[in-house]
Formats: structure tokens, sequence, C-alpha cells
């Protein structure tokens, strides 16, 4: 982390480009940004030495631009507030793309800053400099040139455009996401000393002294509870008679909706099917949560008796593919669809919805201040369907305890997601923790086999474009900008994408707990129709790489555990809660396992799974309601 200093004299500016990037900086820690990460570079000098000089962000050096790009997403994730990424110019700025894709995708507010050579060494074969204007393309909600500092642009312009950043990156009336500022700096780079004039600062005097924003956003006041009740009763006119209601969320990506998802949840009533990343599955006493949605809809007989007739789907799309077949299906046979969304994007995979509620940010800001809604009252019929999958849900719980929980058994990768996250919430109960959940197969076992608890916790996802790239950089911003312990479930490709990121793990204040699921190459394509192709699944898509990770962990100085029993697995994990804790050291934890036993686990425990639901038998009320609804 960079030196903090005293409130900044911009009268002691060395020289305009200095001045300009410190006025800036400043206005963006007034506003609330939550980290800012520089990358190393000539031509963005003048914005490293203003967040180097500002008391009021906090910041970090990432050599790699692209892992950069991840940890800004994690902090801004984490808080609900952007944060900002400094690099060079050239290809530093390309490297930023993925972690700018996914930001756009779920609405989540970053502000890079790019460093640029000035207009004249464009077009010319001048040194590293490239098209950069626009680069992020559709990606950006916002992407403009700031000219080189020049005396006939007030200072006010400058500040005025940092706010005009900041709140398009945030959206008030529209979606949030990444906004790109392309400034342009001619020398000199270096805080060399060249002459201003301070009379200049007159202009913005008031703003110096009063630490205020220079432009405030005036909103209108929202009253949580008035906005409640007006989304419930227009979803109570969208539903009609209909009874079979099920509530369906997605994965969720700011603080602020993880609150207004579970605030309109509890009070629709019913049944929610919680998808892993939505955070529901955690903290649920007041919540009628089904956590295994997934592995009930593996019985089509489950399927059949528990068609809805009426679907609120809220927040992103849903890691499970049989969930969005089986919403598809009951689509499909006349059960209305209503989407309450906040993103950028539609979620609406089977194009079923025929109706949608859209929340600005001031509504859900409203919404989240709500503590203990009210259900709305609920007929015979819902109570009864709600029942049914409550009945379906302890019916999965009962095999999942009796084939993942004897602890001497060797590790597969059902009870390695299911062992993680109950550790996860058992810590998050005594002190705030979050839990970065990777893509492929650790985000699917999560949520086919991690069970519901009654301690809150923070699950995080990368889900917006579903990548393998910058996880741990993304875990490293959580736990910078939350200051709370953090761990990290992923695959081994993930780790090897990201493995540069060991170095920011190492160096963060904040602890970070590692679980590596090492299958050597691609385990989800086993579950694929790719699988019916052994000559291309292995090795062109499995991709084996033959690493173990040990080597790697000590490169970085890692602790390093290898448990090859779930018992052993539980132990590491509380052994890296206790080291981070006295040590301030971070853990990587390797569970090895064989991609083609991994399958037939899987498959067997499906196969159990199954059986049980086929033999379940519901209510007689629900049993005449289900009838009634498929007349």
């Amino acid at each position: 982390m960079s030196g903090r200093h005293p409130q900044p004299d911009f009268a002691a500016a060395p020289n305009r480009n200095a001045l300009w990037a410190e006025l800036a900086v400043s206005e963006w820690g007034r506003l609330g940004l939550s980290l800012a990460v520089v990358c190393p570079g000539s031509r963005s000098a003048p914005l490293a030495y203003a967040v180097a000089r500002s008391p009021e962000i906090e910041s970090l050096i990432a050599h790699d631009e692209r892992a950069a790009g991840f940890v800004a997403l994690g902090a801004a994730r984490a808080t609900g507030r952007a944060a900002m990424v400094i690099t060079t110019s050239g290809t530093a700025v390309a490297n930023l793309l993925p972690a700018v894709v996914e930001a756009s995708q779920t609405g989540t507010p970053l502000i890079i800053v790019s460093a640029d050579r000035p207009s004249e060494l464009h077009e010319c074969g001048a040194n590293q400099a490239i098209s950069q204007s626009r680069i992020f393309g559709e990606f950006a909600r916002w992407s403009f040139d700031i000219p080189c500092a020049h005396e006939a642009i007030d200072l006010s312009w400058v500040l005025s455009t940092a706010d005009e950043a900041w709140h398009r990156a945030h959206g008030p009336t529209r979606p949030a996401g990444p906004v790109h500022l392309n400034w342009m700096f001619r020398e000199p780079l270096a805080p060399r000393v060249e002459p201003w004039d301070r009379c200049e600062l007159a202009a913005i005097a008031q703003w110096i002294d009063t630490r205020e924003p220079w432009r405030r956003v005036l909103a209108s006041a929202r009253i949580g509870s008035d906005v409640l009740s007006d989304l419930i009763a227009r979803v109570s006119r969208e539903q009609g008679d209909a009874a079979r209601a099920l509530v369906c969320v997605g994965a969720l990506y700011s603080p602020a909706m993880r609150s207004a998802a579970r605030v309109i949840s509890q009070a629709l009533g019913g049944s929610v099917i919680a998808d892993v990343g939505s955070g529901l599955r955690h903290g649920c006493e007041q919540l009628p949560v089904v956590a295994h949605g997934d592995l009930i809809a593996l019985s089509s007989r489950a399927c059949e008796k528990l068609r809805p007739d009426f679907i609120v789907r809220i927040g992103g799309g849903v890691s499970s593919r049989r969930i969005t077949e089986f919403l598809a299906a009951a689509s499909r046979t006349g059960a209305r669809q209503l989407l309450i969304r906040d993103a950028p994007m539609r979620i609406d995979p089977s194009h079923s919805a025929r109706a949608e509620i859209l929340l600005d940010a001031a509504q859900i800001a409203a919404l989240a201040t709500i503590t203990r809604p009210a259900t709305r009252p609920q007929s015979a019929e819902a109570t009864a369907y709600a029942r049914a999958w409550n009945d379906a849900q302890r019916a999965v719980e009962e095999v999942l305890d009796a084939r993942l929980t004897a602890p001497s058994e060797l590790l597969d990768e059902p009870s390695t997601a299911r062992i993680v996250t109950a550790h996860c919430a058992r810590e998050s109960a005594a002190a705030p923790a979050t839990l970065l959940v990777g893509n492929s197969m650790p985000i699917r076992d999560a949520d086919m086999h991690a069970a519901r608890t009654a301690a809150p916790l923070t699950v995080a996802v990368n889900r917006g474009a579903s990548g393998i790239d910058g996880l741990l950089a993304t875990a490293v911003g959580h736990a910078r900008a939350t200051g709370t312990t953090t761990y990290v479930h992923l695959g081994d490709l993930s780790l090897l994408h990201d493995v540069g990121s060991l170095a920011l793990v190492r160096d963060s204040p904040v602890p970070l707990v590692i679980v590596l699921v090492n299958n050597d190459g691609g385990g989800i394509f086993h579950f694929l129709p790719l699988a019916d192709h052994p000559a291309l699944l292995d090795p062109w898509t499995t991709a084996p790489h033959g690493t173990l990770f040990a080597g790697v962990a000590q490169a970085f100085a890692l602790h390093y555990d290898a448990p090859t029993t779930r018992a052993e697995l539980g132990a590491a994990l509380a052994g890296a809660h206790r080291r981070g804790g006295h040590e301030g050291r971070s853990t990587l934890i390797e569970v090895r396992t064989i991609r083609s036993e991994n399958l037939h686990f899987h498959r067997a425990l499906q196969a159990g799974i199954r059986a049980r639901l086929d033999s379940f038998d519901t209510s007689p009320s629900l049993s005449s309601t289900a009838t009634k609804a498929t007349q």
C-alpha cells in the first residue's frame, strides 16, 4: 500500500499534469472510491503520483494489468462502490478487457484510467502508441478522452469530469458498469517542477476547503416500505389466482441487491430456489430457501409434482442447467414468468417472461434498508406447494448427509464443496467472511451440494461471462475492500490462468485461504457431450497439465496442505483460519482428484438422489393442486 500524506496542498503541485491528476483522484476519494489499483508505467506516472499522495484512497500495486482489473472488480463488488485501475499506454490497456467484460455483464462499477500519448504521437510510429480511445467498445458505459493538461481549461472541468465518470459508473438511473477515461499526457511525466499559475485555484477554493465533492446527486427520498408495497402489489396483480408461485434468485453482485432480494423473497412468501451465487442460502432462518433445486430436478416425477404456475426471477443467471430447463418447461405449459430486474441485460434464456419490474439504484437502496418485511398472506394451496418443495429438499439432504459426511472417506469434489461452504459459514458466524466460488466444476458442485446455513456468509462469483480467468485477483479485491478473511474454492486450470496473482495473495494484509481442486485438467467436460468423443476430449479439451502445486505455494511463500480425507480437509481449513489470524499468512490447500472417478461418483450420487425422489410422495393437498394445475 502507498504511504499516507495529509490533505494535498494543491498549490504545491510540481506541474500541471500532477495538479490535474491530484484533483481527479481527490474528487474520487471524496465520492467514496473503494480501492485504487496502480499498474507500473511511465506515461501514467502523474496518476500514480496522485494516488501515492492521497489521504482518502486505499491503494495497491499490481504488476499484471489483467489481474489488476479483477482486483478492482472484486473490491467494487464487495462494497458496491467503484474501484479504479490505472495503467500506462499500449497493450497494458488491452489486458483489462476480461475484467471490463465481467463488470459490464454484472453491472459492477469500475473506473478505468489509461494514460495515453498526446495526439501528435499517434499514427506516426511513436513507441507504445496504439489507438486506445473506446478500446472497450460496447462493454464500457462511457468512454471519454481527457486532453493534455492546459491552462485554457478551467480546473472545475477536471472535477466535473471526474464526477461524471463516477456517476456514470454507478448508474443512478442507468445500469452501473465500467467507464473508461483515456488520459493524454505530454512531458513532464515525472513530478518535475514547472511553472503554472496558482491563481487558478481560486475558482475551486470552496471545494478545497469544504472537503465535499464538487457535484453531488440530490436524490429524492425513497421509503423502503413504500417501494416494497408497490412492488408486491405489482407482482400480485401479475400473479392473479396462480397459487403455485416459485421465486428463483440467480447470482447477485452487490451488497444492496443481495439485501433487496432477500427482502423481496421474504415478502412474497412461498418457495425460493436460491442459486449459490445469490448468497441467500446463508442466514436464511426467515426464508424458505431451496438449496438443492438442481438435484431435485433430477427426478422427472418430482418435477411434475413441483411444476409452478407462476415464476418470479430475481437477479442474474443461475448456474444449474437443470433448473433453467425446469423453469422453461413450466413456461411452455402455461406458467407466467415475471422478471424483477436491476441488471443491464435481460436474464431470460428461454424468452418466456411476459412482464418485468425494473428497479433503479435508489429503489434497491431503499429496499435494502428493510430488516423484517412482513410476508404476504398465503392460500392453502400455496402453503401446500411450499411444503412439498421443503419435503423434497429434506429428501435430498438426507442422501447428501449419508453420502458426503463420513469423515474417514477419501475426498471427492462434491464433499469438498460441502465442507468448504460449511466451514466458511461457521467462521462467518463469529467474524464476517467471504467465499469466492470459481467457475467450471467448483460452482456447480457448490450449487448442487453445499447446504443451507443459519449463519450469514457472503458468497462471491464471476458469472457475468463465467470465465476462469482473474478469480484469485477478484478474491484479493474482496479481501482488500472488506478487511475480512476470504476463501477461494477453484479448479486447477483457473489457478494456472491466474497464477501470477499469488503474488497479490502473498502480499495481502488480509489473509486468504485457497482451496484448489486439482483434477489435472478440465473435469467439467466429462459431463458434457464432448465426453462421447474421447479422441477430442483428452487432451484437446480437458488439457491435462501434470502440475502439482506444492512448489508453487512455496515459491509464493504460502502455507501448503494436501488433505486426502474429509476430516483432513476440515482440519486444514481450521488450521488455515488460525494461521491467518495469528500470522496473517495465506494458505493453499490442494485437493487432488481423478476426473474419471469424479464423473462416476457424481453419477452414483445422483442415482441415489433420483431414486429417493422418485419414491417421494407429496401431501394429498398438493397432489390435488398438481392435478388441477395440469388439467
